[in-house]
């Protein structure tokens, strides 16, 4: 798509440049398009591409790169009443058509990146029982996008789901050994991260599904049935417990995690405890917040909670 010096820029070069650009920054399609407004817009078929109109198209290239890098290119704004020129005249001008088409090509290539400047941590819920509790906890709730887009460029945009848990340890008692080994549980799987195309997690501990060598799971990946993202099972003993987190697609707009604890010791040799402490089911957001692309987050609804059980 590169043009010939001492050639025309049409409308249509502009446009298909600008195209690119739209389908990365505005609504897109697929597994592109970060679901902006855009500050530039194609030509007129045969009309005169302007040096206005390259560096409304400047301004939207920077905004992808500064939520890819955290930095604007290196491009330069055309000069007002200057030509649009094929290539920069010297070397590091920077301002030739040529040169904007090798940047956006590399913002394409790095699509799926974002800087960690341009997204904030923010916690949707946090699901506590206070209560003592043996059998098996369910955490589950829906996040629900506005539309199919909305949820789209939350994903493209880098937005993740953060799922995490903790439980704070009684102190002594005939419960010790097994709620000590809860908090084992949860503490060392660290934070569970759902994402565009992949589950990860920050800890040590426990297993993603389904195992390499088949395909990841994430937000693309998701089905009408649920599919295990993660399990941490219990420690020597207490082997029988699992901690596991399940995801499903609602509708094109909705998503359903459900989290289970599951207590399924029959005591070791003779006792099966009941578990005291505070127990905690941490949901937050990995939500694009930067000035040049911001994504509105999902809304939160509970279906069955950690108080609700054994």
């Amino acid at each position: 798509m590169a043009v010939n010096a001492q050639t025309r820029i049409s409308a249509a070069n502009f446009n298909t440049l600008q195209n690119k650009v739209a389908r990365l920054l505005g609504d897109g399609s697929g597994q592109t398009g970060y679901g902006q407004t855009l500050n530039s817009a194609p030509v007129a078929a045969e009309s005169i591409v302007y040096a206005s109109n390259m560096n409304q198209l400047l301004l939207d290239i920077n905004r992808i790169s500064i939520h890819q890098s955290g930095s604007a290119t290196a491009l330069v704004a055309v000069t007002q009443s200057s030509l649009v020129k094929a290539n920069e005249v010297d070397v590091g001008d920077n301002d030739g058509f040529n040169q904007y088409l090798t940047e956006v090509d590399r913002l394409e290539g790095d699509a799926g990146l974002v800087d960690g400047t341009q997204v904030t941590i923010e916690t949707l819920d946090s699901d506590t029982r206070f209560s003592p509790w043996n059998g098996q906890l369910a955490h589950s709730f829906t996040l629900t996008f506005d539309t199919v887009d909305h949820r789209r460029a939350f994903f493209n945009a880098g937005g993740q789901v953060y799922i995490s848990a903790q439980i704070e340890s009684p102190g002594d008692g005939p419960w010790k050994a097994k709620a000590d080994d809860w908090k084992t549980m949860l503490n060392n799987m660290g934070t569970i991260q759902f994402k565009s195309n992949t589950t990860s997690k920050t800890g040590f501990g426990g297993t993603l599904f389904p195992v390499a060598p088949n395909t990841a799971i994430g937000n693309f990946q998701l089905t009408a049935g649920l599919q295990t993202l993660f399990e941490r099972l219990g420690n020597d003993n207490y082997a029988e417990n699992r901690y596991l987190i399940f995801a499903k697609e609602v509708s094109n707009r909705a998503i359903q995690f459900v989290i289970h604890f599951q207590d399924q010791d029959v005591g070791d040799p003779l006792i099966d405890e009941a578990i005291p402490g505070i127990l905690v089911s941490k949901v937050q957001l990995r939500r694009p917040t930067g000035t040049y692309v911001n994504v509105a987050a999902p809304s939160y609804s509970m279906q069955s909670s950690l108080e609700v059980g054994d």
